[in-house]
């Protein structure tokens, strides 16, 4: 059994090639593919992040507010 470890960047077209040493025999074999989805969906988090930064400070009427303490202030009357 051979391990390959790759690290690679899917594109929007979702399409992935491999080529495999030449250690590898000629004819079937059975591949296994495994995907790190935490990886995955910590970089569209980065991604949506930037994007969404660009709308710090825009609602000018929560300018005065403490978003961090206001959030506590809420979360305690769940209790």
């Amino acid at each position: 059994m051979i391990t390959l470890n790759i690290d690679y960047e899917v594109l929007p077209d979702r399409l992935v090639t491999i080529k495999l040493p030449e250690t590898v025999r000629i004819g079937r074999h059975e591949l296994l593919i495994v995907l790190d989805e935490n990886e995955a969906v910590k970089n569209i988090a980065d991604t949506n992040a930037k994007k969404l930064m660009k709308f710090a400070g825009a609602i000018t009427s929560f300018k005065g507010i403490d978003g961090v303490e206001y959030q506590k202030k809420i979360r305690s009357e769940w209790n």
